[in-house]
């Protein structure tokens, strides 16, 4: 039986395995009728390996976004508390202070996970609406609304992004596996054309032995993520 390219190999793996045997296949005008089933393949390759590489910049542009964000919305909590600080006269177990960080204080909020900060804002904008003419909530509302509505807006598209690489990682599988059903054609192929040479079939299919294609592996697909509360 062919070498078989592993099922956790990473694009780059398959794309170059492919891509190598095509060309050993051209290369070779006693082989060449064989290589338009690989040409094919590689094509399909490219398509997959620029699909995941589109969607690791995505995800690691996403996540750059989001630290800017996450930085941004830490110091406008700062801001924030340090303000409820000053209203309540320097009190922390009194109001307004004790309205808005009984629970945990600002310096705390600010090292919870994305989605645990957001919904603590989204909680102290609730308490400030209950009393929107005061001087904190004529203040802060619009400032902390708009640091919270960017950074979920931010959290939200890191979430897509790597949730897109799920379903293009499945179809690098299934892909694999197609690679391999080839490669045993392709085997049996050439050992019709070379009797009794096994070098010389083996010469073709060097692009895929183990070596070579375990070098670089990815986890299989997983569910979905669910998005941790107290880690970034």
């Amino acid at each position: 039986m062919a070498t078989h390219i592993p099922d956790g190999a990473s694009v780059k793996v398959v794309v170059d395995a492919v891509d190598a045997t095509c060309a050993a296949l051209e290369g070779d005008p006693e082989t060449s009728g064989l290589a338009p089933t690989w040409l094919g393949l590689r094509d399909k390759a490219d398509g997959l390996g620029k699909a995941r590489s589109d969607c690791d910049r995505s995800a690691l542009r996403a996540r750059a976004r989001l630290a800017v964000c996450d930085v941004k919305w830490d110091a406008t909590v700062a801001a924030f508390g340090r303000s409820v600080v000053d209203a309540a006269g320097g009190r922390r177990d009194q109001p307004p202070y004790t309205r808005f960080f009984a629970k945990a204080a600002p310096s705390l909020v600010q090292k919870f996970g994305i989605q645990r900060e957001i919904e603590s804002a989204r909680d102290w904008l609730v308490e400030l609406a209950r009393n929107p003419a005061e001087l904190l909530s004529l203040t802060w509302t619009p400032r902390l609304k708009d640091a919270t509505d960017l950074l979920e807006a931010a959290f939200n598209q890191r979430n897509e992004t790597v949730k897109a690489i799920g379903p293009l990682q499945t179809s690098v599988v299934l892909f694999i596996d197609e690679v391999n059903r080839e490669l045993d054609r392709l085997e049996g192929d050439l050992k019709k054309l070379f009797p009794g040479a096994p070098e010389r079939v083996g010469s073709y299919l060097a692009a895929t032995r183990s070596d070579r294609t375990s070098a670089h592996e990815e986890p299989k697909p997983a569910p979905e993520p669910v998005p941790p509360l107290s880690v970034k």
